[in-house]
């Protein structure tokens, strides 16, 4: 009976903040699993997010872009997830790949949204909740097993990421040594993304940063392949000012990166992964939004956050993940955001959380 606890696999292997959204879902399905964790397979950045989560039994990294491309690589996931013979897999995303290699694996109960023609793969496909928050949505997905998404879960179903004692011992040694290591001791700013249409021009940031930085000192925070994009807008800083600025890209991990910003007094971030790992965090967010919005499901919950972007422009937004190149090209919703108005909601939400 599907009401009845068995073993579960979650299947995710998107991006790094869409496996932030996907923690509650986590534990909802621990919850009502047999063994109370869940099995996972998901991408190497989603293994950044779940690696140290407690309520992860067995986890699959997927390199579907990397060396696990292809018919072989998914001839392995297959092979492991007969290995781990789940009673139920639950797939997030709309992606084909997850939904044949557990259809092949021989998965009994196969549950994900029923927005795609691969849901013919599905014994379960779920209405998508186009206006729901992605952490509701992605709880939707309990209900065929007889679990409502309001019975599941810690309340207001918090974005869950634990990083290891190595994890945190290697933040505070790289914060004490910079004079950061008391909370709320400086400001975090994330200026990269996947999407070339998301990234706030880096002169802005740097803006914002030369305007918080003789009060506060400045972290710069991100991935390896954002070192070069942090590197610009530190030879951008004022020479009066370089000392307070440090760069942390590519340090951490995702976890760590956690751990890092339960120590920052805000986040100002593009719409990226890094946003999510500021709410897992636990402290003010400024989102800037271009190409993207809140309104598709995917923003900071809870009224201590700023929410910026130009709700007047009518081709905004313009998809759900943004792109490489304004479809427009003029790129407004980016360039039409001013240095002052980011500047001014960062202290503000900062002096709201004292």
């Amino acid at each position: 009976m599907k009401n009845e606890p068995m073993r579960i696999l979650i299947i995710d292997t998107a991006y790094l903040g869409d496996l932030v959204l996907a923690t509650p879902l986590v534990r909802a399905a621990a919850e009502h699993s047999s063994e109370g964790k869940v099995d996972i397979m998901t991408s190497p950045a989603g293994a950044q997010v779940l690696e140290h989560h407690p309520l992860v039994g067995s986890m699959y990294v997927l390199d579907k872009r990397g060396r696990q491309r292809g018919i072989a690589g998914m001839r392995s996931a297959i092979a492991w997830i007969r290995g781990r013979a789940p009673g139920t897999a639950i797939m997030p995303r709309r992606s084909l790949r997850s939904l044949l290699v557990a259809r092949v694996a021989g998965v009994p109960c196969r549950i994900g949204f029923n927005h795609t023609l691969a849901r013919v793969l599905l014994t379960d496909p779920v209405p998508f909740p186009v206006n729901l928050h992605q952490v509701e949505r992605n709880l939707e997905l309990m209900r065929p097993l007889g679990v409502h998404p309001s019975q599941t879960g810690k309340a207001g179903h918090p974005l869950e990421v634990f990083p290891s004692p190595a994890d945190q011992e290697e933040v505070d040694d790289w914060l004490t040594g910079r004079g950061l290591g008391q909370a709320r001791s400086f400001f975090a700013l994330a200026p990269g993304s996947v999407w070339t249409t998301k990234r706030w021009p880096p002169q802005r940031f740097a803006g914002v940063a030369a305007g918080l930085a003789p009060r506060n000192p400045i972290v710069l925070i991100g991935g390896r392949d954002e070192k070069e994009l942090a590197a610009s807008i530190m030879a951008l800083m004022p020479a009066a000012l370089a000392g307070a600025v440090h760069d942390a890209t590519g340090l951490f991990s995702a976890a760590g990166s956690v751990h890092l910003l339960r120590h920052a007094a805000v986040l100002v971030s593009n719409d990226s992964g890094a946003l999510h790992l500021g709410q897992a965090a636990g402290i003010p967010l400024v989102a800037i939004y271009g190409p993207t919005a809140p309104s598709l499901g995917y923003a900071p919950r809870g009224e201590e956050h700023a929410l910026l972007g130009r709700d007047d422009l009518p081709c905004r937004p313009c998809g759900r993940h943004g792109a490489m190149q304004c479809p427009q090209t003029h790129w407004r919703c980016m360039l039409d955001l001013e240095v002052a108005e980011v500047l001014a909601a960062a202290e503000r939400v900062a002096g709201e959380a004292a």
